[in-house]
């Protein structure tokens, strides 16, 4: 009996090693994996957990794409776009397409093996959440609304890609354009403005909680849609109401999809409707269609470029503008 102990005792013993030895191989990359990772919350207050310098990075919106390179990182895939300037062009040109921004392919995500997706905040994208969880892949949202956003996002991604200096200087050279706009524009007068964001089945008015409201109002504000304290959102229905009670002096047109039928459309819709013709924009021809490359997304780091538009339909007494320094 005793002899048949000693065996079962010496078996336990080795099983015992063998699950201490097991254990600690599998601790030890992990160990290593935790020291090069880092904790952040994204725009929809999700903590994460992702590669401190991750590798493969797949980008959903062109937005954050152009940023994600301005900062001096590289992507292994793109989203389908026609938002991206020559130059980008180039340097992804060879990388793969992981569909629009309003449907990524995930089968096609996953299968590149992705260890970090950016995305930013649309129904489309935080869908995918779940899926990549479950895949192992952490999905960051990465919303951009202001101009702050955009200095803050090309800090951040120069950490990722470990190229702080590159994006050190890029954001330097963000914040003086910026300053040389704004330079420009202050003590004028601000008129009243309207801008009118439109998809080819309805429209509305941005406030100062959109990117490009947000702009309107770092050159003087005036956007009627702020004067609401009600409004809350960055996109509030358009309201005729509204409109004639505050009588915009300048309106701009954002458009979504079709922006040829998106226009004829408004044009037909002010025609039909005579109290536009009541309307001071409309009355002075002070009517401007705004470029989709710089303003139906995020224009990164052109947003001086963007300024500079918007601050010569507002100001046009003052002639052309420039975002050079002194």
């Amino acid at each position: 009996m005793q002899k048949y102990f000693h065996k079962f005792l010496v078996m336990w013993l080795i099983l015992i090693v063998c699950a201490i030895y097991f254990f600690m191989e599998r601790a030890a990359p992990q160990i290593q994996s935790e020291q090069n990772v880092r904790i952040v919350i994204d725009s929809v207050g999700r903590e994460i957990v992702i590669p401190e310098h991750p590798k493969r990075v797949v980008i959903l919106n062109a937005s954050n794409l152009e940023l994600y390179y301005a900062a001096g990182g590289q992507a292994i895939a793109k989203p389908v776009s026609s938002a991206f300037d020559v130059e980008l062009q180039k340097k992804i040109a060879d990388i793969p397409e992981i569909g629009f921004i309003h449907s990524p392919n995930l089968e096609k995500i996953i299968s590149l093996q992705p260890d970090l997706v950016i995305g930013t905040n649309v129904p489309f994208h935080n869908a995918l959440k779940d899926a990549l969880q479950k895949a192992g892949i952490p999905l960051y949202i990465n919303s951009l609304s202001s101009y702050e956003d955009v200095l803050k996002t090309i800090t951040f991604y120069g950490e990722l890609a470990n190229t702080k200096d590159r994006a050190i200087e890029k954001r330097r050279d963000i914040e003086t354009e910026y300053a040389a706009v704004i330079n420009q524009v202050k003590g004028k007068k601000t008129p009243k403005s309207l801008i009118v964001f439109g998809s080819p089945d309805s429209y509305s008015m941005a406030t100062k909680k959109s990117f490009s409201g947000d702009l309107v109002n770092r050159l003087g504000g005036g956007n009627i849609a702020d004067l609401n304290n009600n409004f809350g959102d960055s996109y509030v229905p358009l309201s005729m109401e509204y409109i004639t009670q505050k009588d915009p002096e300048v309106i701009f047109i954002i458009t979504m999809g079709n922006s040829q039928k998106v226009m004829e459309n408004f044009k037909t819709n002010m025609k039909e409707n005579p109290i536009w013709n009541d309307v001071s924009a409309v009355k002075n021809d002070r009517i401007y269609q705004l470029p989709a490359d710089l303003f139906t997304v995020n224009p990164g780091t052109q947003v001086a470029k963007a300024m500079l538009l918007l601050a010569e339909y507002l100001y046009p007494e003052e002639g052309k503008y420039d975002n050079k320094a002194g």
